[in-house]
């Protein structure tokens, strides 16, 4: 077959060599994804049912109920947290309703702690399959009560995004050779509406993303994916330390765990309310506007809990 060579000026890269089969290959799968909305929808159970899914921060709240959905829906279920008695309950809790799920206690804030992990589901035989990068760490303060609190953004930094990139790095060369898998990294809404008080945390996700963009784009000929699920509020233990969020609308963990299904049935780049999208294009079309919405947000609103 005769290759497509397009030249690419200025770039150090050279020209770009893209052979017919190639291009057909991302014709399809353009094709496949646009067509994915009018489409009969995939079950859980066709999507995870005999594969094996890793679901941090699973000891509560969204991790635990997104791992029990993938359980029940007959995956091979590996749950990962800190908290080895929550952990150990969740399997009982599976395995009382049919399922299989696995302990992995591990605190993945802990670079090295990442790397044991990675080497014990090794030795257990776990090839994993499917990634959920739901463990995080949220911060809500005002950059002017933080000028002395710089590890704000470093603790936040070391979980939500070294942490997530470390063990996705660390189960990424697995799945590339065997030329299937999924990772699914559990965002915020808060990164498309830069709501105030939580410049620690949105950046830590904001560079989440980008990493899952580009991981998206060089491993998409591999046949593995990568979603971006924007979540919105949910009541966990995560928001109950901020008193202005009581009366504000939520999912609860299960309506939340639901979301990391639809990411997990659709395999599609991003998951999460419209009105996340509307906002992100709102401002982009009026960013002025939208800054001052944002500061009278923040001028109107209750500070720190």
């Amino acid at each position: 077959m005769p290759d497509l060579r397009i030249p690419l000026p200025g770039l150090p890269v050279g020209p770009l060599v893209v052979s017919t089969g190639e291009v057909a290959r991302s014709v399809g799968r353009v094709a496949r994804a646009t067509a994915a909305p009018l489409l009969p929808t995939r079950s859980l159970e066709a999507a995870v049912g005999g594969r094996t899914v890793l679901v941090t921060g699973s000891s509560y709240g969204i991790g635990r109920a997104a791992a029990a959905q993938v359980a029940a829906a007959g995956a091979t279920t590996l749950v990962v947290a800190r908290d080895r008695k929550r952990l150990a309950g969740l399997v009982d809790e599976v395995a009382a309703a049919g399922g299989t799920a696995h302990a992995y206690p591990a605190d993945l804030s802990d670079m090295e702690a990442i790397a044991q992990l990675a080497a014990r589901l090794a030795a257990d035989g776990h090839e994993v399959d499917v990634l959920v990068n739901n463990a995080a760490r949220s911060i809500r303060r005002s950059l002017a009560d933080t000028y002395d609190r710089l590890h704000d953004f470093e603790r936040t930094m070391r979980l939500n995004y070294f942490g997530a990139v470390h063990l996705t790095m660390a189960l990424l060369p697995g799945m590339r050779e065997r030329g299937s898998g999924h990772v699914v990294n559990v965002s915020t809404m808060g990164t498309q509406t830069s709501t105030p008080r939580f410049a620690a945390y949105l950046a830590s996700k904001a560079a989440l993303e980008a990493f899952t963009r580009v991981a998206a784009a060089e491993c998409l000929g591999d046949g593995v994916r990568f979603t971006t699920v924007h979540m919105p509020l949910v009541r966990t233990p995560m928001i109950e330390p901020t008193a202005a969020y009581e009366g504000l609308p939520a999912l609860s963990p299960e309506q939340a765990g639901g979301m990391i299904g639809e990411a997990l049935r659709t395999r599609a780049e991003y998951v999460g309310p419209r009105v996340g999208t509307a906002s992100e294009v709102l401002s982009a079309l009026f960013p002025a506007g939208a800054n001052e919405v944002l500061h009278a947000l923040y001028r109107g609103a209750p500070g720190e809990a």
